[in-house]
């Protein structure tokens, strides 16, 4: 069986994993990679890199549809398949820490790009 196959006799997460197809962006300091949100758990996410970067240990995930950024730290990476184990979740639709104020702005031009649209 498949890695990524749905059955759960292959799945050893404690939670169920939901199928997405959402924009994301992770952010390093003054770095921002673009990347799709394939699948999401309680404890963790997949994504596809769109460029070949590997990225660092931990970064911040911003799901640019859901309006979240999460706290992640790198689990395994095969290709452009990365697997992030989410250690917070920052709502960026409100009040946003200051470790999320660049998650939130990007966020927030995200939302007036699709609004003027």
């Amino acid at each position: 069986m498949s890695k990524y196959a749905s059955g759960a006799e292959g799945d050893r997460r404690g939670s169920p994993r939901v199928s997405t197809q959402r924009a994301g962006k992770l952010l390093c300091g003054a770095f921002a990679w673009d990347c799709v949100i394939r699948d999401v758990s309680d404890g963790g996410v997949r994504v596809q890199m769109l460029a070949g970067a590997a990225p660092p240990a931990r970064v911040q995930l911003v799901d640019l549809a859901a309006g979240l950024a999460h706290d992640v730290q790198l689990a395994w990476q095969k290709d452009r398949e990365v697997g992030f184990k989410v250690l917070k979740t920052h709502d960026l639709r409100g009040l946003t820490h200051a470790s999320a104020r660049t998650a939130k702005n990007i966020w927030a031009a995200s939302q007036a790009r699709l609004s003027a649209s």
